[in-house]
């Protein structure tokens, strides 16, 4: 069996594989943890809890998928545990890029897409998959050739979902913060080329991700995928968090700044002023109490009134 409905029955060898992935996957989620209550100054905000319930849900999904395969816990428990982790992980890091998604851009139609897609993604994708393999591990086999179809068809719809995340990203970097960065030099520019490489990097280890699951190794799949997401997982938090630096720190402060160590501990209070909600926010900015960031421009505003709402947004960042 390959796992979808039982433990593994797998070569020894093959077994070793899985237990190292296994093991990489919770040593990527402690570093993540102390990168966390390195980094933040206080438990509040969407970006903190997202960032600490993604980073749990693959601990929680790897250690139960860890029990479940080589029978060393009753199965349907671990399962039940394992799509609260699988919850968590997926959509969890989704949250996270939404959280700093008005870093890069100011048309805060974007941000309201992104997280209408999170949310039905989450309807259609994780509630229908944890029907049938739940089902699947309570004893009905007429299950089973749903559930194979769904549990690709989930994946790719995940992956979609993060892709188009990540290439906004991208688009925004290119396009509207890009002349901003520019003006912050070399630090600036080196933001820019490593938010373009992690979104490229998620990108590829979700095309990896997708090929273990069309090649049929479920197994292979399940254990792969706690490493795939906490690596990107470490990477968008550590980018991201340059991305803040660099944006909230004026421009003559920016030389002394890049003789810190990193970025997870620069911590500029002089140029960033707590607006109440437990997060720190540039001056002339505000931040709201979900974290979501300032806004600039709602639906109803015509192109003419966006294309201005970027402009001055862009010239407000540069002043900061």
């Amino acid at each position: 069996m390959a796992g979808e409905n039982g433990p593994l029955d797998v070569s020894l060898t093959l077994a070793m594989v899985i237990a190292a992935l296994f093991a990489l996957a919770c040593w990527n989620v402690l570093q993540i943890m102390v990168a966390i209550f390195t980094t933040f100054r206080r438990c509040q905000g969407l970006y903190f809890w997202s960032m600490l319930i993604s980073t749990l849900g693959i601990l929680l999904h790897t250690i139960t998928s860890f029990l479940r395969y080589f029978a060393l816990a009753p199965s349907f428990p671990m399962c039940v545990l394992i799509c609260i982790g699988w919850y968590a992980m997926v959509t969890g890091q989704s949250v996270v890029l939404y959280s700093r998604l008005h870093l890069v851009t100011c048309v805060d139609r974007y941000s309201r897409w992104v997280l209408g897609m999170i949310i039905f993604n989450f309807c259609a994708l994780h509630i229908p998959t944890t029907v049938l393999f739940l089902g699947l591990n309570h004893g009905i086999q007429s299950f089973y050739n749903p559930f194979d179809i769904y549990e690709r068809v989930q994946l790719a719809g995940f992956a979609i979902q993060e892709t188009i995340i990540s290439g906004l990203y991208i688009w925004e970097t290119m396009t509207s913060l890009r002349p901003v960065l520019a003006l912050k030099g070399t630090r600036g520019k080196r933001v820019i080329t490593n938010l373009l490489v992690v979104n490229a990097i998620a990108i590829l280890l979700d095309a990896s991700l997708l090929s273990t699951e069309y090649t049929n190794h479920f197994d292979i799949q399940t254990t792969y995928k706690p490493v795939v997401y906490s690596i990107k997982l470490l990477l968008e938090f550590t980018v991201l968090n340059s991305l803040l630096v660099v944006i909230r720190t004026s421009p003559s402060t920016i030389e002394g700044a890049q003789r810190l160590h990193s970025d997870s501990n620069l911590r500029l209070e002089a140029q960033w002023s707590d607006n109440g909600s437990g997060n720190v926010a540039p001056l002339g900015f505000g931040a709201d109490d979900s974290d979501h960031g300032y806004r600039q421009t709602s639906s109803r505003d015509s192109p003419l009134k966006e294309h201005r709402s970027r402009d001055s947004c862009r010239s407000q960042v540069e002043s900061v």
